[in-house]
């Protein structure tokens, strides 16, 4: 949806109450999620739990939140030589189709980011760890040793940021635009929304409807990457609603999984960006079980500055 603006690259609170046990996982999460000013919501602490669980008996640590890795475009341009050293020969020839620098080095940053975090989260080296697509575009993580569980993993990147999203279990998407304030909405909600958004949009005043176009306009690329449909699907029958503090609902899926498998996170990054991660569960009870209660799982913001110091300062 991105290449529909012309220039656009790619198309891409804490209260601790008395009683309550906190994991060294949701306290680190906190942590993190602090440093960036991010409010923290909708935390369920009854349903929270140590990741340190294992996979296939490899001891390969899941993680109990997903992590979003953002890297600037600055620090990419810096980082070029060493990084380009982590492209496959595949991906070479794809990075030097891009027609401009930046473009190149939003697609870099991308991959050589999902290799990175991905080693960091799972202790393999980058050598076993590879980046393959699917028909429909989307991106999927491959180890040397087939019986290793990969993450789920989605890229997105406009404007100074390229985002790269992890999480087991569950499917997920991420998707980040840079906040035009010169786009023709009336043109573009006709492609994007739906009707009932389209009024959510126009109820605003003007600078408050640009940014609910592109809360709607993310939330909808990251749901198509996290089920694999992308541009294939009509975004207008998605149907989202979004309140003042940023809490997502979905009115209307275009998979068969019901509502509560799907967990949202909405955010305006450094003033200039919004950013969505659609994760869906692969593992969901009914909801006729009355002790299951649906929660929200937050994910880890990670600045990707110390990775690629970490790699590119390596002899």
């Amino acid at each position: 949806m991105a290449g529909w603006i012309k220039g656009d690259p790619l198309m891409g609170m804490l209260t601790r109450q008395p009683g309550i046990a906190i994991s060294a996982a949701t306290s680190k999460w906190i942590g993190d999620n602090l440093q960036y000013g991010f409010p923290l919501t909708h935390i369920n602490f009854k349903n929270d739990y140590n990741p340190g669980m294992t996979d296939n008996n490899k001891n390969l640590a899941l993680i109990a939140h997903p992590e979003i890795w953002i890297a600037r475009l600055p620090d990419l341009r810096a980082y070029r030589q060493k990084l380009l050293t982590l492209l496959s020969c595949a991906e070479h020839t794809r990075c030097a189709r891009y027609m401009q620098q930046d473009d190149r080095d939003r697609y870099l940053g991308g991959r050589a980011l999902s290799k990175l975090a991905v080693a960091k989260l799972t202790g393999l080296p980058l050598a076993d760890i590879s980046i393959t697509l699917a028909t429909s575009g989307k991106p999927a993580i491959a180890f040397a040793k087939d019986e290793i569980t990969a993450p789920a993993i989605s890229i997105s990147h406009a404007g100074e940021l390229v985002v790269v999203a992890l999480t087991y279990a569950a499917d997920i998407g991420v998707d980040v635009e840079l906040l035009h304030n010169d786009v023709n909405l009336d043109d573009l909600m006709g492609v994007v929304c739906s009707a009932k958004e389209i009024t959510e949009v126009n109820r605003q005043d003007e600078k408050s409807r640009i940014q609910k176009f592109y809360e709607f306009w993310v939330l909808k690329e990251a749901y198509l990457k996290a089920t694999g449909e992308g541009l294939s699907a009509d975004a207008r029958r998605l149907m989202f609603t979004v309140d003042d503090v940023s809490s997502v609902s979905l009115l209307q899926g275009l998979d068969n999984r019901p509502a509560h498998a799907w967990d949202f996170f909405l955010r305006l990054y450094d003033q200039r960006h919004v950013l969505a991660l659609a994760s869906r569960k692969t593992d969901v009870p009914e909801l006729d079980d009355t002790r299951y209660t649906p929660t929200r799982c937050m994910p880890v913001f990670k600045d990707a500055l110390s990775l690629l110091r970490e790699y590119c300062s390596e002899k």
